[in-house]
């Protein structure tokens, strides 16, 4: 156990009832490993799938399941669970559920707590590509240029304002799925061909990819980690499997001109890319939810989901530095052992810079959401 995690078990010294509502979303299974690092917590689980990676997770206290309906039954649902287990905290994890509680945060019941959340109108344009490039371009933020196509009247028009390559991105999918680089006008033709409208069309940055996490109040940054991936997933756009924690004050400077501005309260997880040509950091989207790899940033040194707790129940938050680490992604890890076998006897790194040690203390969420994919494989 590095000093970080004896320090986050030290802070807590009363129990407290975490309500975790979107148990079945992509993110909740890292939030809910961050938070086992705090030994006074109780997790409470409910989840919108009869089975999902946090059911089978050692840290989870209470698991249910319910069959979501309406917003009305919702918030019977919270509010009767608040009730039946003296629920201290709400902590929504991905943007569908946060959205939800910003909307009813005043007919949740008073007796718990919600995690800070930034304003409706904020949020929808930071999870929606067109409200965030307009709102970028207006309040002076560095963005690529951007256009959208909304049906092929506007197929002229568009080619006379873009140069290519260009990157389309479907405006209906995330976390880099539908992405495609357009090298050509005969590439964007075939293209437009076999898709839908609309679409997001930005010019194509030379340079590379960074992120930084945050968690605000009322649009100051309170705490943050950056980092820059040196692994890739999937594909090109897909999540980072590795990536380096480092500190940088531009890439800090876009961070914090966008969340002023956004007079942000909550986390949020800020995608950004450096242009060579212009030498400078653009904003390219905002994931405004808990991100996969929250647990990464726990291991450099900020435990975004125990910040945000101590933040909601008004306890100090400390601004503290994080550390510049390297680490790696399960699935990462299994990329290189493939790669070179004699990677897996770097025990050191293994336990102190991957997930491989909360894959040892909690191994069952890991292997059903293998069995899962290997379902979906064959």
């Amino acid at each position: 156990m590095n000093t970080n995690d004896l320090e986050t078990k030290q802070l807590i010294t009363k129990s407290q009832n975490i309500l975790i509502p979107d148990g079945d979303s992509t993110w909740a299974l890292a939030v809910l490993q961050c938070l086992s690092a705090v030994k006074d917590y109780n997790i409470f689980v409910l989840s919108n799938t009869k089975r999902t990676a946090t059911k089978y997770s050692k840290f989870t206290s209470y698991f249910k399941f319910f069959e979501r309906q309406n917003d009305a039954f919702w918030l019977d649902i919270i509010n009767s669970e608040v009730k039946l287990h003296a629920i201290d905290v709400i902590l929504p994890i991905a943007e569908k559920e946060i959205s939800f509680f910003i909307k009813y945060n005043h007919k949740i019941a008073k007796s718990t707590s919600i995690i800070p959340l930034p304003e409706l109108t904020n949020f929808e344009i930071a999870i929606d590509k067109r409200k965030l490039s307009d709102f970028a371009k207006a309040n002076g933020i560095p963005h690529p240029n951007s256009l959208f196509m909304t049906s092929e009247i506007d197929y002229q028009e568009t080619l006379s304002k873009i140069k290519f390559p260009i990157l389309i991105k479907p405006l209906s999918l995330k976390g880099g799925d539908g992405i495609q680089k357009i090298e050509t006008v005969e590439e964007f033709d075939n293209y437009l061909k076999k898709e839908s409208y609309p679409i997001l069309i930005q010019e194509y940055i030379d340079g590379y990819d960074i992120d930084c996490s945050v968690l605000c109040l009322d649009g100051v940054i309170l705490n943050h980690t950056i980092q820059k991936g040196d692994l890739e997933g999937n594909n090109a756009f897909a999540p980072q499997l590795a990536f380096d924690f480092l500190k940088n004050e531009d890439v800090l400077k876009v961070a914090k001109q966008t969340m002023s501005r956004l007079n942000w309260s909550g986390i949020a997880h800020l995608d950004l890319r450096f242009d060579s040509k212009t030498n400078d950091f653009k904003l390219i989207e905002i994931n405004a939810r808990f991100w996969g790899s929250v647990e990464a940033s726990k291991f450099a040194g900020i435990n975004f989901p125990h910040e945000i707790i101590k933040l909601t129940l008004n306890e100090e938050v400390i601004k503290k530095g994080f550390e510049s680490i390297h680490y790696m992604r399960l699935k990462g890890v299994f990329i290189k052992v493939k790669r070179n076998p004699l990677f897996i006897f770097r025990r050191g790194y293994l336990l102190n810079n991957t997930e491989v040690k909360m894959f040892l203390k909690d191994p069952l969420p890991t292997l059903y959401k293998f069995k899962e994919w290997l379902g979906r494989r064959l």
